[in-house]
């Protein structure tokens, strides 16, 4: 089938590269800097091709969350010390 085509054979697999562009764009999210159990709630965001800010935001308050009440325990600790 592929020998009868010639360069057509070329236009379809180029025609089906430029389709995929929006394809991925659209459908499928950036998994670049999601820790892996994450991943069920990166692909729950939508719009998908806004999903990874979205986690990616998240994640950093969870973090500046995390950071801060470490702080504080550790001020805990020290005044309970000092005491």
């Amino acid at each position: 089938m592929f020998l009868t085509m010639s360069y057509g054979v070329y236009m379809f697999f180029a025609c089906l590269m430029l389709l995929s562009i929006p394809y991925v764009y659209f459908l499928i999210p950036e998994t670049k800097g999601v820790p892996l159990e994450r991943m069920d709630e990166l692909f729950e965001i939508k719009p998908v091709h806004k999903a990874h800010s979205i986690l990616t935001e998240r994640m950093k308050l969870e973090d500046h969350e995390d950071l801060a009440v470490r702080n504080e325990k550790l001020a805990a600790d020290e005044r309970t010390e000092m005491a």
